[in-house]
């Protein structure tokens, strides 16, 4: 077997919590953003947005202080990404608890497990910080992340019959949620 063929089914798989975005990071991430909003594996896109609007986007991401962003990456190219939401700190009763939001992975970047690699990350980093609860809301048309969800232990608590608009059609939402102590 070759070398070029090892590489293409075993890739480096590695997941980052990043506090900052290089230029070539942000141009990565708008590119990976840009190719899973095409097939509609986005997150609130439903079009691609203007370069300067996903470029502020991901900039402003990485300015909100109860915001975490990790990128996933294959073989060193950031294939995605996951935010973990925390409360803010003047929500005292809800400080126990944590979301993950807008994560996705590039078609080319599927079926080699960074997504679970890329979750079981995302879950550990909030009970390292404290989190004792972890919820998501998925579109009911995104079945590769309900399959994360289930995968990851979350239970499905509740269905929402207007959760999102595509193409002028309702679509349902699922809300998950998980103790993680």
């Amino acid at each position: 077997m070759s070398e070029d063929t090892t590489k293409q089914q075993n890739p480096r798989l590695e997941v980052e919590l990043v506090e900052s975005l290089d230029n070539v990071e942000l141009i990565q991430l708008c590119e990976v953003t840009r190719e899973a909003i095409s097939v509609g594996e986005s997150f609130n896109w439903l079009t691609t947005p203007e370069e300067k609007a996903m470029e502020n986007y991901w900039k402003g991401v990485m300015l909100m202080p109860d915001r975490s962003l990790f990128l996933p990456k294959m073989d060193g190219q950031i294939a995605g990404s996951c935010q973990l939401v925390r409360p803010p700190h003047s929500n005292e009763v809800g400080a126990f608890r944590a979301e993950i939001v807008n994560f996705f992975l590039a078609p080319w970047a599927r079926d080699y497990g960074l997504a679970k690699e890329m979750i079981s990350r995302v879950q550990d980093y909030a009970i390292v910080h404290g989190c004792r609860s972890l919820e998501i809301a998925v579109r009911s048309d995104q079945l590769a992340a309900i399959s994360i969800c289930e995968w990851l232990g979350l239970e499905k608590w509740g269905t929402k019959k207007r959760f999102a608009c595509v193409d002028n059609q309702f679509l349902s939402g699922f809300y998950y949620a998980k103790d993680l102590d």
